[in-house]
């Protein structure tokens, strides 16, 4: 998403400046070109070396020492957003009434583009009636804002005033970019992490997965305006749906209950196979000798939800205990399904499911026969014998297998990165 976009960064004087060097690593990472301009006082709190080795760019001081005129406040307005943070209460206020009295500020003035704002200050000074009508006048003339937290503070004391984390205001940044509204009035349900299959109250089975890849997928959904709901076994602080379980089982009854109306369900979650038939009431002491334990399967959800979600059927499952299946009518496709007590009504959508397939050999072969036996119209396979890619790392390698055993390999890349393309896949 930011992938060769020109991001200036303002930094002024405040001890949260030392957090930007992270922020620059995020945006370089993700493909931006990075310039930084800093007010006079920021130099108290990060040098101008370490900012020219992370961003690779000349950085801007406004110290009047140079030996002829150059109009930089006009020539760095070619990037595509301005990035202030940390930005102190002085320079709020100055920005707010058209003040220019350093380069940062005359270069916001003459900034035509997005300018997104991260505050930092002690927590008094951000509830100033003063400070809160520059930010409010600030919102008004269309400035993006990024308020601060409340958290431990620089004075010693806890309370609002705290920058927002640097992957936040990358976050915040991604989102202003995202003109691509594609997956506006979709509905997306998409399910992320390892599940855990208790063995007693302390114990469980689970597996590598960090769930990081179904998260990428469900922050690229929202981006692109899709109404998205998160099943993960993890609590996601995000500003769209998030339903935390643990087990399979937990996750299964979520993703039914939350399948209505849906337009794509993806199933990026590492669902444990099997659990522990009996789970013990209290912890299991060690008495020597082997353990043995009774393992069940878990329900293949993605093949269940495939079955539900196929072509010309709704989404929308309504648990029907005592109520048999009487077939199609004008309203309603009812299908059997398993126990017979449950039916599925029809709204006239069609709900492509996607599923993942993490394999440590013969990846394409397995993919292909998981596709055709699990029923879903799109598969993800990736390589899990691989270290540099996968469980518990940023980036992955995919490819992406349709109904009809067509490939598209998306090569090796950041799961952000390999998340939206995924999803410019399925929704082409």
């Amino acid at each position: 998403m930011l992938e060769n976009k020109n991001i200036l960064i303002g930094i002024t004087g405040g001890i949260a400046a030392y957090k930007i060097c992270t922020l620059i690593r995020l945006y370089r990472k993700a493909g931006a070109n990075v310039r930084v301009v800093l007010t006079p006082n920021a130099l108290n709190f990060v040098t101008k070396l370490t900012l020219q080795t992370l961003s690779n760019n000349e950085v801007y001081v406004d110290n009047f020492e140079i030996d002829e005129y150059k109009p930089e406040h006009i020539a760095l307005t070619e990037a595509d957003i301005f990035v202030i943070a940390p930005a102190s209460a002085n320079t709020i206020g100055k920005l707010a009434n058209g003040i220019c009295d350093n380069l940062l500020l005359s270069t916001a003035c003459a900034f035509s583009k997005p300018i997104l704002i991260a505050p930092a200050m002690n927590e008094n000074m951000w509830n100033n009636p003063f400070v809160q009508e520059n930010m409010s006048k600030l919102k008004k003339h269309g400035y993006h804002i990024i308020e601060p937290e409340t958290g431990f503070l620089a004075c010693g004391t806890n309370g609002v005033g705290r920058m927002k984390e640097p992957k936040e205001i990358f976050d915040r940044t991604v989102e202003i970019f995202s003109e691509n509204k594609k997956l506006k009035g979709k509905k997306i349900l998409i399910t992320a992490g390892g599940t855990r299959e208790k063995i007693d109250p302390v114990r469980y089975i689970t597996n590598a997965s960090s769930g990081k890849m179904g998260l990428a997928l469900a922050d690229n959904a929202y981006r692109m305006g899709a109404d998205v709901t998160l099943v993960s076994t993890f609590k996601a602080d995000k500003p769209y749906k998030n339903i935390v379980t643990e087990t399979a089982l937990e996750m299964e009854k979520a993703v039914k209950e939350n399948l209505s109306g849906q337009d794509c369900v993806i199933m990026a979650a590492a669902v444990s196979d099997y659990r522990v038939e009996n789970c013990a009431e209290n912890k299991i002491k060690k008495q020597g000798g082997v353990l043995e334990l009774k393992l069940v399967e878990n329900p293949d959800i993605l093949k269940e939800i495939s079955q539900l979600c196929s072509d010309n059927r709704s989404t929308c499952v309504e648990e029907c205990a005592n109520k048999p299946v009487t077939g199609a009518n004008e309203e309603h496709l009812e299908v059997q399904y398993k126990n017979g007590n449950t039916r599925l009504c029809s709204d006239n959508r069609s709900t492509y499911v996607v599923g993942f397939c993490a394999e440590s050999e013969n990846l394409l072969e397995n993919a292909k026969a998981k596709i055709q036996k699990k029923g879903c119209d799109f598969l993800i396979a990736n390589d899990i014998s691989r270290k540099d890619i996968g469980f518990n790392t940023d980036e992955n390698e995919v490819y992406i297998i349709d109904k009809s055993l067509n490939i598209k390999h998306i090569e090796k890349d950041t799961k952000e990165n390999i998340a939206r393309r995924i999803l410019e896949e399925i929704f082409e």
